[in-house]
């Protein structure tokens, strides 16, 4: 991951850190998970937040792939909903990646909310700006693999601005020719398993289209509160769960989109209908969100409710998740990250 560092010392809460020159005072611990930890840091009058893993043992590594993906797109001047990557690199004992400090995610925003759902009014809006980020991240040449709530967060100065972060499971599927990379006979179950495509339940390999697929049940469940098949648990009944996606297709289709604007059966059908190598239709999905949003006479520039309510904010604890890939993958394949472009180095 580029030259070594040569601070020697793990960070901890209070301690200041030198890296590429620069040091950094260790302000609080927003995250620590399986994977790695994320602390909020400051340089002068600059906030920032730091993901860090260990260099040996870590259980899977994440930040190159974290790293290599903001650098191709701040390369490619999509800055707009992602942050910001600061600098990157490792020390002897641990990998890092210092980027923009960003506000809570919209999972932690959506539990804050006593209905455990947002108003169709910040839904819909969330859809609008979710599927536009997706999109300039499958533009850049990446899936990301693990479309969930947790991965979309709020900025810290402007607060309607949704930021799309933690790349942990991301792969390109085109290369830099523009050539689209090989499609492989099987492919581990990656993600989280509530809103896995059906094409990695059935551990095919993912495209475009399944990020879609993954997108849409996350909006469902902000509309709704709760996915038909959160009933299940994700580790043990996963397959479980797969049916249960499968039976939306059918005669369960209105378990699915119970409450939802009737535009989301269309957008539904448009997603399930994508070849496997097909630039999604995400100009005819945005035209039914804001069809939905023109029938309910939504206002488009009306405050979120986390702007409108202090108490959402408030709720919302520090020590939760911090845009974190789960554990809930199976069967991951230890080839993947060797061949993958994990191998590409970050100078």
């Amino acid at each position: 991951m580029g030259n070594e560092d040569s601070d020697n010392k793990m960070p901890a809460v209070g301690s200041k850190v030198t890296l590429k020159g620069k040091q950094y005072h260790i302000q609080s611990e927003l995250y620590d998970g399986p994977f790695s930890k994320v602390y909020a840091i400051n340089e002068g009058c600059m906030q920032y937040a730091m993901k860090i893993e260990r260099t040996i043992g870590s259980k899977r590594p994440v930040l190159k792939l974290d790293a290599l993906v903001l650098k191709q797109l701040n390369r490619h001047d999509i800055t707009a909903g992602f942050p910001r990557l600061i600098a990157a690199g490792r020390t002897p004992l641990y990998k890092y990646i210092i980027m923009e400090l960003v506000g809570p995610d919209l999972q932690r925003l959506r539990r804050s909310i006593p209905a455990k759902k947002f108003s169709l009014s910040t839904a819909l809006r969330l859809a609008s700006q979710t599927l536009r980020r997706i999109e300039a991240l499958h533009d850049s040449g990446w899936l990301c693999r693990d479309v969930k709530a947790n991965n979309f967060c709020i900025g810290m100065k402007n607060m309607g601005l949704i930021y799309m972060l933690d790349f942990g499971f991301a792969r390109r599927f085109i290369r830099e020719n523009g050539t689209l990379i090989e499609r492989r006979n099987a492919a581990s179950l990656m993600g989280t398993i509530y809103y896995a495509p059906m094409n990695a339940h059935n551990f095919s390999e993912q495209c475009r289209k399944d990020d879609l697929e993954s997108w849409f049940y996350m909006i469902i469940e902000m509309i709704v509160g709760n996915l038909p098949w959160f009933i299940h648990d994700p580790k043990r009944e996963y397959l479980l769960v797969g049916e249960w996606k499968k039976f939306t297709r059918g005669p369960g289709r209105q378990l699915l989109l119970r409450d939802s604007p009737q535009e989301f059966e269309e957008i539904l059908d448009i997603i399930d209908q994508t070849a496997f190598n097909a630039r999604p239709r995400y100009r005819v999905i945005h035209a039914f969100i804001n069809q939905a949003m023109d029938r309910l006479k939504i206002d488009k520039t009306k405050p979120f409710e986390w702007q409108e309510d202090p108490e959402v904010l408030k709720k919302i604890s520090t020590t939760d998740q911090h845009g974190e890939s789960d554990s809930a993958s199976k069967l991951l394949q230890k080839k993947e990250i060797k061949n993958g472009p994990l191998d590409v180095l970050i100078s």
